[in-house]
């Protein structure tokens, strides 16, 4: 069975734009575990400079 060049040529393309292409960025979470510093100074009653 023979080869086929642009099968070949489409195989070596996509494994080098596999390896250039940055990782998927996770999904964040809603809410963030620990509250922000802007919240926590709040909660202890502080306030901005």
């Amino acid at each position: 069975m023979p080869i086929d060049p642009l099968a070949a040529l489409n195989a070596m393309l996509r494994a080098e734009a596999a390896r250039f292409t940055p990782p998927r960025a996770r999904a964040l979470p809603e809410k963030a575990a620990e509250p922000a510093a802007d919240e926590r100074r709040e909660e202890r009653g502080e306030q901005e400079a």
